[in-house]
């Protein structure tokens, strides 16, 4: 009897534990408060430090990014983070009271982990992780070319620099020698738990991938936009060495990936179809990406496993891909196939559903115009000043040296800040298709 009775005393503590909610709010918390709702926490960082396993956080309207502001949240335990509460909590609505990840100028995400919010040494198997209605932006903490280079008329900054230059950012674009830090804004390190949800967010101005990393579970990532990704949008693969981990990215929307450089050679895909996952991508919008919406040109390299491998696209809709909507091997590197051609594409295991946006009047007063038409005519040039028969050149041939040149190359635009305001008019753009209006 005594071991019955201890036993449900156990129990009832753990569902009390499990039970614990806790409130941030940045404008009317404190740190040294209780994170109840009567004296909620500022910061969301300090939430996530005391929650018990399994603990519901509520947050507030507000700017949170890491402790003393240090550009990085680090979520190290299983817990549920809900944002867009206004300051007492009775009501949410993750448009008009936004819980914004968005480090400033000062706070560019260089002092931990590889992304502005990392979710990173969790091992509870049978745990969730829940982050819904944050909108992460780092398009103020993001170098801009100093010329004044790929400005295209009526986009609001000049294009951004390469990973580990400096230039000129913040918000008002007058803060010189800002740093572009190469971070995804939600990086997964590898999660041992039962299930990620990434639901109702905002990925905006990403200057590496959205959302990436090694996963140990079930990861969902539904009704979020990514808007204006360096790289990608989602690149996640599996860390079990004999299970696919099962991904299903559905009703997201997708606009204007780049690539790596600004000669648009390589990267700039929505999804990736990555090794050690089953990935289930559903009713997104997947358009304006300057190599191809869906990348399924990772092999597995037992070929048991890739032969079992799922890669669905369904009901999904596309625009405005530069090479194509899938890119698959073949060809020497890449092939791409536009979704007219998608059934006769082996790699993708289920086709229905997808089509072509074909009225782009439907996205009139939603996608900002003058970055769109920058996005489309987007080019990129090199030149090349060499004279054999210069002075020095014959000099240095005559010496065995090797002869000198210079070369001076130029994009149109690349990776240019997209306004933020803008990026949110893309929730419920379309109906049944990409973010919806969130709930």
């Amino acid at each position: 009897m005594k071991r019955l009775v201890l036993l449900a005393v156990t129990m009832l503590f753990a569902l009390t534990i499990s039970a614990q909610t806790y409130y941030v709010s940045k404008s009317t918390g404190s740190n040294r408060g209780d994170g109840s709702k009567e004296k909620p926490y500022k910061n969301l960082q300090k939430a996530i430090d005391v929650a018990e396993e399994g603990a519901t956080i509520y947050v507030a309207e507000g700017n949170y990014f890491g402790t003393l502001d240090i550009g990085n949240i680090n979520v190290t335990k299983c817990v549920k983070i809900y944002g867009g509460y206004n300051t007492d909590f009775s009501t949410r609505d993750i448009l008009k009271y936004r819980t914004l990840v968005q480090p400033d100028a000062a706070s560019n995400g260089t002092s931990k982990g590889r992304g502005t919010m990392n979710i990173t040494g969790i091992n509870n198997p049978a745990g969730e992780i829940v982050i819904d209605g944050l909108l992460f932006d780092r398009g103020n903490s993001i170098s801009y070319n100093v010329k004044g280079e790929g400005k295209p008329d009526g986009v609001e900054c000049p294009m951004m620099n390469a990973i580990g230059t400096a230039g000129k950012g913040g918000a008002n674009l007058d803060e010189a020698s800002v740093l572009t830090t190469e971070t995804r804004e939600l990086h997964l390190d590898n999660p041992n738990c039962k299930q990620v949800t990434i639901k109702n967010c905002a990925f905006v101005n990403a200057p590496n991938y959205g959302v990436g990393g090694q996963i140990h579970c079930k990861l969902v990532i539904e009704n979020n936009l990514f808007i204006n990704c360096r790289m990608m949008a989602c690149d996640v693969w599996g860390g079990d060495a004999k299970e696919n981990m099962t991904v299903e990215f559905k009703y997201n929307t997708v606009l204007f990936v780049w690539t790596r450089l600004k000669d648009f050679g390589d990267m700039g895909y929505g999804f990736r179809y990555n090794n050690g996952t089953n990935c289930y991508v559903d009713h997104n919008i997947l358009g304006c990406c300057t190599f191809s919406a869906l990348d399924r040109c990772r092999i597995e390299g037992d070929k048991s496993r890739e032969a079992k491998k799922v890669a669905e696209s369904t009901n999904n809709m596309f625009f405005l891909n530069k090479r194509g909507d899938v890119a698959i091997p073949g060809g020497g590197l890449f092939k791409f196939v536009n979704v007219e051609e998608f059934e006769d594409c082996e790699q993708l295991t289920e086709i229905d559903g997808c089509v072509r946006l074909n009225d782009p009047s439907v996205l009139k007063g939603k996608i900002n115009e003058a970055y769109l038409n920058g996005f489309i005519g987007a080019s990129y040039k090199e030149k090349t000043d060499y004279d054999p028969n210069s002075s020095a050149n014959q000099f240095r041939a005559a010496m065995g040296m090797n002869q000198v040149g210079t070369m001076t190359s130029s994009a149109t635009m690349f990776a240019n800040r997209y306004p933020f305001e803008d990026a949110l008019k893309m929730f419920g753009a379309i109906k049944g298709y990409g973010a919806q209006m969130p709930k």
